[in-house]
């Protein structure tokens, strides 16, 4: 299945779609009315009318470029539109190749971002009528999407959020860890929008949205009563994991969630897993990191033994001749510092660091 297909029906769309298809790449897939594929090459020939075509497409691929009017789209699509987080994006492009109207999903789906890939590929105008993109302010159900930040916030509270947004309402904005480079440093925050140092500031104002890799933070900006709150979680912790060979799936993971439990933690911030080369074929990490849908990055002893974190090795590791796993590894992966130094269960050890990020 293709990752992006782009629907023809006229013999001036045919040649402009091709154009577009190149441009976009191995992913892109080119749908030409039979009567105009012998115009293109590598189109794959459908007949018409495009109805059919399109409608299996739009439940098929992840974006849709129709060179069609946007009213014959509308048309077209219609019976098959649900809703924006599965409906495929789509762009359409007029015969003249001057317009790419961002017309379905536009901010969740990418078909505003689509828009304008397609538009520099034939030198057209990208239309695009979200308000977050149009007014150049905060979309807050993208803000960190391309940086891997989970949002957790109702469907509900999103949108009341970015309502806030786009109206001018006051919004302050507290971020504690992540990446800093989520708005362009080149381009003044709307002036509605302030960044407030500290979690006290953030409770002057009605609406609020919280970066933060902390449970305990997001439960004291819960507490102040803001209107709306929309909470993202950074990908900014690195687990490190020791462990005796064999170790119990459930053991390291109820050791994990305790941890961070205690330590006021959140789960969905969690990057990676980080242990030895030794660890590569332990069922139970591996097996933790598939529930977590997190990698897991390996370490042999020799770079283990360059990063000595701040606990002791144990005896058993001094006679392996390393100075410890959780705490190196979790050094090695994120880069950064140990926030939670390591705790033990019975056959495995935990260990928490923070990757530093750049400031805005």
């Amino acid at each position: 299945m293709a990752d992006t297909a782009i629907v023809a029906i006229s013999r001036r769309g045919a040649a402009i779609a091709a154009r577009i298809r190149d441009a976009l790449g191995d992913g892109a897939v080119l749908h030409v009315a039979r009567r105009f594929a012998d115009d293109v090459d590598g189109g794959v020939a459908f007949d018409l009318p495009a109805r059919p075509v399109v409608a299996r497409l739009f439940g098929e691929c992840d974006r849709l470029v129709l060179m069609m009017p946007v009213g014959a789209a509308v048309r077209l699509l219609a019976a098959h539109i649900e809703d924006k987080h599965s409906d495929c994006a789509v762009v359409c492009v007029d015969d003249g190749g001057r317009f790419a109207v961002s017309l379905l999903s536009g901010h969740v789906g990418g078909a505003d971002i689509l828009a304008e890939q397609v538009a520099r590929a034939i030198d057209a105008t990208a239309v695009i009528t979200s308000a977050s993109h149009a007014l150049n302010t905060i979309a807050v159900d993208l803000l960190g999407a391309e940086l891997g930040w989970r949002i957790e916030a109702s469907s509900l509270m999103v949108t009341r959020a970015s309502a806030a947004v786009v109206n001018g309402e006051p919004v302050g904005v507290y971020q504690d860890s992540g990446e800093r480079d989520w708005w362009d440093a080149n381009s003044l925050l709307p002036s509605n929008i302030t960044v407030c140092d500290t979690i006290d500031a953030l409770a002057a104002f009605p609406n609020a949205l919280v970066i933060s890799d902390r449970v305990d933070v997001s439960e004291q900006v819960a507490a102040q009563g803001h209107r709306t709150l929309v909470v993202y979680r950074p990908r900014s912790l690195v687990v490190g994991i020791g462990s005796r060979r064999g170790v119990d799936f459930a053991e390291v993971d109820a050791l994990l969630r305790d941890t961070f439990s205690a330590q006021g933690l959140a789960i969905g911030s969690i990057r990676c897993i980080a242990t030895a080369e030794l660890k590569r074929d332990e069922t139970g990490i591996n097996m933790l990191a598939e529930r977590l849908g997190v990698p897991v990055l390996h370490y042999e002893a020799d770079e283990l033994n360059t990063t000595p974190g701040p606990s002791p090795a144990s005896a058993s590791q001094r006679l392996l001749g390393i100075v410890g796993v959780a705490e190196p590894a979790a050094l090695l992966a994120s880069g950064g510092e140990i926030i939670v130094p390591k705790v033990r269960s019975k056959a495995a050890t935990v260990a928490v660091a923070r990757i530093v990020h750049n400031h805005i």
